[in-house]
């Protein structure tokens, strides 16, 4: 029978995986063991080690919008020398980057460490979102913006270099850390959370199996 045809077919790819850079067709893992799964072949990470769970993520993503706001207009640092007292927030480096003769890196700052992680922000709580809510996601673009935001935003980065610029300028200067460094600091641990259990693809096939439970229950 066709009906039963195109059943067998899709059981078939719901039990079965492509990796995305060798394209290799693997089996879904049935065991519940801990661990992160990987392709045989190229190493790519396909899971995380812990079972993806929205609502939780979902919460992390939030925190990390309320902390974003401060992180960006705090300031970072403030350097005490000679008399002279001088405080600068993220956004002011990036805009005082961008005014002078660093005006490719301050491109860069801007494209780095507030237009991906924003896009990274925005992308992740959607999908998550829809997850939890068990909706369908039409655009893939979502899912292309979240593989691409996670490699380019960079505010770790960042935030290793204003510690290795504290303990170089110690000698030279009074450094005292903001709220902003703060803020900019919980803001990244929690974005590495929710980038570290929220693995694209094992976030894509959850939201797959989903789609295919709610065609079936019509």
């Amino acid at each position: 029978m066709p009906e039963d045809k195109d059943a067998s077919l899709d059981q078939e790819r719901a039990s079965t995986l492509t990796c995305p850079d060798c394209h290799t067709d693997l089996a879904l893992p049935t065991g519940r063991g801990r661990g992160a799964w990987r392709c045989p072949r190229c190493d790519r990470q396909l899971s995380g080690a812990w079972t993806l769970k929205p609502d939780s993520l979902l919460a992390l993503s939030v925190a990390t919008a309320f902390l974003w706001v401060p992180a960006l207009t705090l300031p970072l640092l403030r350097l005490e020398n000679l008399g002279l007292d001088n405080s600068a927030s993220l956004l002011d480096c990036t805009v005082a980057l961008l005014q002078g003769v660093y005006l490719p890196a301050g491109v860069l700052l801007l494209f780095t460490l507030l237009t991906m992680p924003l896009a990274n922000l925005i992308a992740v709580s959607r999908l998550l979102w829809a997850a939890r809510e068990h909706m369908p996601v039409h655009s893939p673009r979502w899912m292309q913006v979240y593989r691409l935001s996670r490699e380019w935003a960079m505010t770790d980065i960042f935030l290793l270099g204003i510690l290795i610029s504290m303990t170089k300028l110690g000698d030279l200067a009074t450094v005292k850390p903001g709220a902003g460094i703060v803020c900019l600091g919980l803001a990244v641990l929690l974005r590495l959370i929710v980038e570290t259990l929220a693995q694209p693809d094992q976030l894509q096939r959850l939201m797959d199996q989903q789609a295919r439970e709610v065609a079936d229950a019509r």
